[in-house]
């Protein structure tokens, strides 16, 4: 596979690199990595990081924009974006190199690079520098920012999908002078506003009998704290922290009035119960978007059901 994707990196002279919508470290790492690497290895070619910008990982990378788009002669790789219709920025044309560490259920580049199970796409890129040392180059900068990818992904090596090689992988990004302390602290850094969104949530977090917390967060409250939306994604882990939460749910009012949704759980998959209400993700962090609060209390009610017949499972 990354013959083939070098073999097409090679043959192109603009490089078109897409990530997905509402960005987190592991989407902006992977992408500004990716861009950066191949920027320096083939300082001829064009290379062009698509999307709108994200203030709040602006210090990761801020070499993103919406004002150049590829053409059928340009070759296009979307990295960490499970979905097709989740893609950051216009797609005029069809994706041609998939790169990805979610369940593939939408292959739809005419190349998926797609390893389930892997920490993070970051880790991907690594790899795909690792296994082709002899074309591509790898320095601080790409380093760095490929390092908060991954530990943005795993929370900082903490997930079930950290394995030996995510250690390794970052290990090799140390040894080239990646800031560990820094970066760790950058991506769990919070400022007073979301200090606040911080009580809010641990206050208001609502848990049922079955260890399900659940969680809307309105347009207004975000406002009463001085916050965007999008802005409180620091926040979402939190419930997790209560010994008695086993799974929770998130609903972030949007300004359009629709709520994404943020599945989480300690142990039991929800990535099967964004599916059933057209979203997706890792077993253990999952979303999707609903219209309504009708939908959201739906959405409540399904992953209740789940949750107690797994418990029931366990008790039987």
């Amino acid at each position: 596979m990354n013959s083939k994707i070098m073999a097409l990196i090679k043959a192109h002279q603009r490089i078109f690199i897409y990530r997905h919508v509402n960005p987190d470290p592991d989407a902006i790492g992977s992408q500004a990595g990716l861009a950066r690497m191949l920027r320096i290895s083939f300082p001829k070619k064009q290379i062009f990081a698509v999307g709108s910008p994200s203030s709040s990982l602006a210090w990761i990378s801020t070499e993103m924009s919406l004002k150049k788009l590829p053409t059928p002669e340009d070759l296009v790789i979307v990295v960490d974006c499970a979905n097709l219709a989740r893609i950051d920025g216009p797609m005029p044309v069809k994706p041609t190199i998939k790169i990805d560490h979610h369940p593939n259920l939408d292959p739809y580049a005419q190349i998926n690079w797609v390893q389930d199970g892997t920490s993070s796409c970051a880790e991907l890129i690594y790899e795909l520098y690792q296994t082709n040392r002899s074309e591509l180059s790898l320095d601080l900068k790409t380093a760095s920012s490929l390092y908060a990818g991954i530990i943005g992904d795993t929370v900082g090596f903490s997930t079930a999908d950290t394995t030996s090689q995510t250690f390794m992988t970052a290990a090799a990004l140390r040894q080239l002078g990646v800031d560990v302390a820094r970066l760790s602290q950058q991506v769990t850094a919070i400022d007073t506003r979301t200090s606040q969104l911080y009580g809010f949530v641990m206050s208001n977090v609502a848990v049922n009998a079955h260890g399900l917390g659940c969680l809307v967060i309105s347009q207004n409250v975000l406002k009463s704290f001085g916050l965007n939306w999008g802005e409180e994604d620091p926040v979402v882990s939190l419930p997790g922290k209560l010994e008695d939460v086993k799974m929770w749910l998130m609903f972030i009012e949007s300004p359009d009035n629709r709520y994404r949704v943020h599945l989480r759980s300690k142990s039991i998959p929800v990535d099967g119960l964004a599916r059933q209400f057209a979203g997706g993700g890792h077993p253990l962090a999952s979303g999707t978007y609903v219209n309504d609060l009708q939908e959201v209390e739906a959405i409540i009610q399904a992953a209740d059901k789940l949750l107690n017949a797994q418990s029931s499972d366990v008790s039987a």
